[in-house]
């Protein structure tokens, strides 16, 4: 159940996928069974066993004798429908879409076999794909209960919630009987700013007939749209559920959601004090402690987690954040190799680890830690860019271009790749280095046209810009920085420097003076959030 808590929109998608699914293939499994069963022909025979296989529950078996139907009959649209399904029924959805294909080619009129693709399509993410069957089914017959009900299943997971939701609604009998296509309109009306129509949708799962899993995801939809209120009364109103202690939990991490830490807090201690003190209690009562202020209690909260759940990455990384949020670096480094040891395969775990060694300036340990995360997963741009930039502090100049130009290849659209880079460069120019300005310059323009909200590509682009006398220019990116990031002082210390420049002697002393204030004032680096929460 705390998998489907973490991330409740996945479990429901994946539920309702098959519950719906479930109900496109029980309208007509075998509607070609009686079609043919007059002929006597072999391959009518091969269809008629594997349709009595397939009632019978062995799809293997079923499977067999339906393809051999096929082989000796390809152009018969039955028995390509049958086979279809079957292999539908046994989660082989590529190969079961494109039979349906083939059967619909044969037999574009078949609305059924169409459903049954569209429902595939669904499954496999091919939302358009789906919709486009659907809606063909839709012109042909607009009541068709099941094709609207997957199709609004569809456009919500396409993000179209307004179509989802009207659609959904035009079908209320068919949605209230699955929790998940309940769920799929009220998050569908959450969306659309809908909230009285979503809590009225999600009432109907209180006393639903699927039990305390209807209610859980009913919560897990109010909290994930901060409807905390909604969420907490649906908990505290499940009657014959009270007391559950995934009930209870549930309504503790509500209740932490909604700040209510105190309240939250006492909701943990009870579960623990009537022995249901699970890893993820503690690591939700840490975060509580943390929240609080109290250090002490947070840190041996997670230990208990880390404790109870030693193989669960989740519990080391949010116990060193915790540790990082109270400036306990030392302490969080030795949390990291635990993690290590105890996750070798995670890249998360050496990610983490390589960040907090960049932090205690062990810049070679972060290169090994970098490479690490590489070698398990090459494909994630945090470990890419991670190894550049250890590599580059750690002295290892040649090494660290390499692999930045390596990102830029491999993860054209992100622009941290461009703007790390350009920086890396520019700090070398400074030491004297033969790098290149130009090149710089050209990674930076990069940065912002992959994202132009860069503070940081704005305001070296306006350094440079001024280092080349190109004040207009600089007074342009050093404004877009400030806009940016407001509060940063270098930024005002670079506006200082060009209004200076221009005799615009009243605003480079009003930017030197907020200069001067926000660096005062700089704060340090607040705690993160909860990972897992």
């Amino acid at each position: 159940m705390w998998k489907c808590l973490q991330n409740p929109i996945r479990c429901r998608t994946s539920a309702s996928r098959f519950l719906a699914t479930a109900v496109v293939l029980a309208t007509a499994l075998f509607h070609g069974c009686a079609v043919y069963a007059a002929g006597q022909n072999t391959a009518t025979a091969h269809s008629d066993q594997g349709l009595q296989l397939a009632h019978a529950g062995d799809l293997t078996g079923a499977e067999s004798e339906l393809r051999s139907a096929v082989a000796l009959a390809p152009n018969n649209p039955e028995f390509l429908f049958n086979l279809a399904t079957v292999l539908a029924m046994d989660k082989k959805l590529e190969e079961s879409a494109s039979v349906f294909k083939r059967a619909l080619k044969l037999d574009p009129s078949n609305l059924t076999a169409r459903r049954y693709l569209a429902a595939n399509l669904w499954q496999l993410h091919e939302y358009p794909e789906a919709k486009a069957n659907l809606e063909i089914i839709l012109k042909h017959k607009n009541d068709d209960a099941p094709s609207r009900l997957l199709l609004g299943m569809v456009l919500e997971n396409m993000k179209d919630y307004a179509a989802a939701a009207q659609m959904l609604a035009s079908v209320p009998e068919q949605v209230k009987q699955r929790p998940e296509s309940i769920g799929a309109l009220a998050v569908s009306y959450y969306h659309v700013k809908e909230v009285s129509k979503a809590r009225n949708t999600i009432a109907m799962l209180q006393n639903h007939p699927a039990g305390p899993r209807a209610v859980l995801l009913g919560v897990e939809i109010a909290d994930q749209n901060a409807d905390y209120e909604t969420a907490e009364r649906l908990l505290l109103s499940a009657g014959s559920y009270a007391g559950r202690a995934d009930f209870e939990y549930r309504l503790a991490t509500v209740q932490y959601h909604a700040h209510k830490f105190e309240q939250s807090e006492q909701t943990l201690l009870h579960l623990i004090s009537t022995g249901n003190g699970s890893a993820e209690v503690f690591n939700l009562l840490g975060w509580c402690y943390q929240k609080l202020g109290q250090s002490e209690p947070a840190v041996k909260a997670l230990e208990q987690a880390v404790n109870l759940q030693p193989n669960e990455e989740s519990n080391f990384l949010d116990l060193e954040k915790i540790l990082l949020g109270q400036n306990k670096v030392g302490a969080a480094l030795v949390v990291a190799k635990r993690a290590a040891d105890a996750c070798p395969k995670s890249p998360r775990i050496f990610i983490t680890q390589g960040e907090l060694q960049v932090r205690a300036t062990q810049f070679t340990n972060a290169v090994a830690s970098y490479r690490r995360a590489v070698e398990l997963d090459s494909h994630d741009a945090d470990a890419g860019l991670g190894l550049a930039d250890s590599e580059y502090a750690a002295d290892l100049r040649k090494e660290s271009y390499r692999d930045f130009e390596l990102g830029l290849r491999k993860f054209p659209r992100d622009p941290r790749f461009p703007l790390h880079y350009a920086l890396a460069l520019l700090k070398e120019d400074e030491s004297g280095g033969a790098t290149s300005e130009r090149r710089a310059t050209e990674l930076l323009k990069s940065a912002v046209s992959l994202d132009p909200s860069s503070a940081d590509a704005h305001y070296h682009l306006g350094e440079l810009a001024l280092k080349d006398e190109r004040v207009a220019d600089a007074l342009l990116e050093y404004r877009k920085a400030a806009k940016l990031d407001p509060n940063n002082p270098k930024i005002h210390f670079g506006l200082s420097r060009v209004y200076r420049r221009l005799g615009r002697t009243e605003e480079a002393s009003r930017e030197a003076s907020l200069f001067e204030k926000l660096q005062e004032a700089k704060p340090g680096a607040p705690a993160a959030p909860p990972q897992s929460q």
